[in-house]
């Protein structure tokens, strides 16, 4: 909607005098650079960055599979119910980039990239062309909707539509069409199909209708009827949904009651924090959940928070001569209220209503106050010191957006402002605690493997993203309390470690190379500890140079182990070491294997000590006539001196005696290998 305080005037509301126009170019060409590294920054390493699919994103991805394989549903039953218009979107570019992280995120990047034009659309027909190239730019370059741009959650479609119904519904009170107020009501019937969050719309269009039908009353002559043109066909779209949520109201209506404060007993001690809360989100402390946010950081960096709050104290001392910014105010305060009655607040998925109307505040405020703060220039000179004010404003915060979001920096040591987050999206410090890191890695490990794949069912049911990525056509699947077939080579095991591990052995084929790889660890959202997700274990057909390596082993044990060979690789001060052990019989008693790093004197520097294969495929395990690949990695640094070696041997754990070597061509000391003589040596 657009009100002009002048009766009769159907030009959009300029909040200030104009620039000179000689200056438009400039300010348009500034602004586009700005726009194409937002367009960059959502579309660099989409689909890896955050690395991991989220549970909640992988549902939309299933759905979507299920939407390609003829299913056509009106409202989503999984993961507590969810509106349609995102899913058929993912299915569709889902079908072009495949079962990936990039084939849901493209839709959401999509959705994002089509918000930058409708931002300029909007800003335009509310406040003239600078206020819709500015707000164009920070919506491109604020990491909130660039965040939102790269993860793949319906939410990410409600900015669009809220851009898209505002200024076709502003477009048609203007130009008093009633053709254009129809398609306003369909595109808004439609947003009620993105996001939940758009079920507080009627309220913030009901006082923006309020704040103009009083304040600027006489404008409305003549454009009433266009309301009714507006709402009868978004009536008519929203019907079906309606209807569904009037018949199945625990589907349709069942998450908002879940997570509502309005039911629990503190609720006015918890509507007063999460009041606070929510307000301060834009300025000094936003969103801390790792998948919706950088955690802590606000919804604007330094200099546009100071833009956002001169928007905000100007929207309240001059809301009836600046009727666009006390539209935004009136819009972004209703749009709030699904965070801040519920709970986690501030929560960025909830308040996503907010977007794109909330960038146009800071728009607004810079637009009507940077020629006011330099007035004795020339009206040239003032027109071009403006221009690029704001365009490097907007620079500087596409600069600290990328600095967040895709880099890092030290936490300082004096947290003198609510600017306080360390500032990292890294997927380092991610991996594992909120988008499912490691499940996505197995799924890729499992993609890439060759042969049949052996996994436990748990990770099929309990992962989504697993279900999801998982394109393997040759999978087996065992179940806990029973013991898995035993499958030829190549082949590969994904097994749960926790329990039931034997079970899961027995598919490891006979007389073969088993190389034990445990899995990452990880920690879902409501995980109390950190834990290992899997280990794999390969088998394939022994090796020619291995088989000739069981021929003239390095060392035989006492208790029938063989030492067949090694190999070792450094870099940086990490050694990764790999040994390739077979049993000529099953050993009778557990052993575990040592590896010493000793200087000159005797001195142990550095060393491992588990049983030979892993905890997770001891010896006791074993079958005759396999070998198993045994990895594992040193850190150590600063060891260029002489005399430094490397010793490895065999010992009972409930004894502590060391197993006696055989037969062995190597030196021995104290029933111990002496594998190399020189710590830079090579085998």
């Amino acid at each position: 909607m657009v009100v002009n305080s002048q009766v009769g005037k159907d030009k959009a509301v300029s909040i200030d005098r104009p620039f000179l126009t000689s200056n438009d170019p400039l300010l348009s060409i500034g602004v586009l650079i700005v726009i194409t590294a937002g367009v960059a920054m959502r579309l660099v390493a989409l689909g890896e960055h955050p690395y991991g699919l989220y549970q909640d994103e992988a549902y939309y991805g299933l759905d979507a599979l299920a939407v390609l394989s003829g299913g056509h549903a009106l409202y989503f039953a999984a993961n507590h119910g969810r509106e349609p218009l995102f899913i058929y979107l993912v299915a569709a570019t889902v079908s072009l980039f495949g079962q990936t992280p990039l084939g849901i995120r493209a839709a959401s990047a999509i959705l994002g990239l089509l918000t930058i034009p409708a931002t300029y659309l909007l800003g335009r027909i509310w406040a003239g062309k600078r206020v819709g190239l500015i707000g164009a730019g920070i919506i491109s370059v604020t990491l909130w909707p660039i965040h939102l741009s790269r993860v793949g959650f319906r939410a990410a479609s409600l900015p669009l539509f809220s851009a898209l119904v505002l200024w076709l519904g502003a477009l048609a009170l203007k130009r008093r069409s009633c053709g254009l107020a129809i398609i306003a009501g369909l595109v808004y019937g439609l947003s009620a199909y993105t996001y939940l969050a758009v079920r507080f719309t009627p309220l913030a269009l009901a006082g923006m209708l309020a704040y103009s039908l009083i304040w600027h009353r006489d404008w409305w002559l003549g454009r009433g009827r266009l309301l009714a043109w507006m709402a009868a066909p978004a009536v008519l779209v929203m019907l079906p949904l309606g209807w569904l949520a009037i018949t199945q109201p625990d589907l349709v209506l069942g998450r908002s009651g879940q997570v509502a404060i309005w039911n629990r007993p503190d609720f006015g001690a918890v509507l007063v924090a999460n009041t606070l809360h929510t307000l301060g989100m834009f300025t000094w402390r936003g969103d801390a959940i790792w998948r919706h946010n950088v955690p802590g950081r606000p919804v604007f960096d330094p200099l546009l928070s100071l833009a956002f709050l001169a928007g905000v104290i100007l929207s309240v001392f001059r809301w009836r001569q600046r009727p666009a910014l006390a539209l935004a105010l009136v819009w972004v305060g209703a749009m709030l209220l699904p965070t801040l009655l519920a709970d986690d607040a501030p929560h960025f998925l909830r308040a996503v209503g907010v977007l794109p109307v909330v960038v146009l505040i800071p728009a607004l405020a810079m637009d009507a106050g940077l020629e006011n703060l330099i007035p004795r220039l020339s009206s040239r000179v003032q027109g071009g010191v403006v221009t690029g004010i704001m365009i490097l404003t907007l620079a500087i915060s596409a600069g600290l957006t990328a600095r967040d979001y895709f880099g890092c920096r030290p936490e300082l040591p004096v947290r003198w402002s609510g600017f306080d987050y360390v500032g990292c999206y890294r997927t380092d410090l991610v991996r594992g605690y909120f988008f499912q890191a490691e499940a996505t890695s197995l799924a890729r490990e499992i993609n890439a493997a060759q042969g049949v794949v052996v996994l436990d069912r748990r990770f099929w049911e309990t992962f989504p993203s697993v279900r999801f990525l998982i394109t393997h056509e040759n999978l087996v699947f065992y179940q806990e309390g029973a013991r898995a077939v035993r499958v030829d080579p190549p082949m590969s095991l994904f097994a749960w470690p926790h329990e039931g591990l034997e079970e899961a052995l027995g598919a490891l084929p006979a007389e073969t190379e088993i190389t034990v790889s445990p899995g990452p660890e990880t920690r879902g959202d409501l995980d109390p500890a950190v834990y290992r997700l899997y280990v794999r274990y390969s088998a394939v057909t022994i090796p020619t140079a291995t088989q000739a390596e069981l021929s003239h082993p390095l060392a035989r044990f006492a208790n029938g182990i063989i030492l067949a060979g090694w190999d070792i690789e450094s870099a940086g001060g990490i050694y990764n070491l790999s040994f390739r052990w077979a049993a000529e019989q099953t050993p009778e008693q557990p052993v575990r294997v040592f590896v010493h790093l000793v200087d000159a004197n005797g001195a142990i520097l550095s060393q491992i000590d588990e049983p030979p294969g892993t905890i997770y495929y001891p010896p006791l395990s074993w079958q005759p006539g396999s070998v198993i690949i045994h990895r594992a990695s040193l850190a150590v640094a600063g060891l260029e001196q002489p005399g430094v070696q490397w010793q490895i041997g065999l010992y009972e754990p409930a004894t502590g005696t060391r197993v006696s070597i055989l037969e062995s061509g190597m030196a021995q000391e104290d029933k111990a290998l002496i594998l190399m003589g020189d710590w830079d040596s090579t085998p």
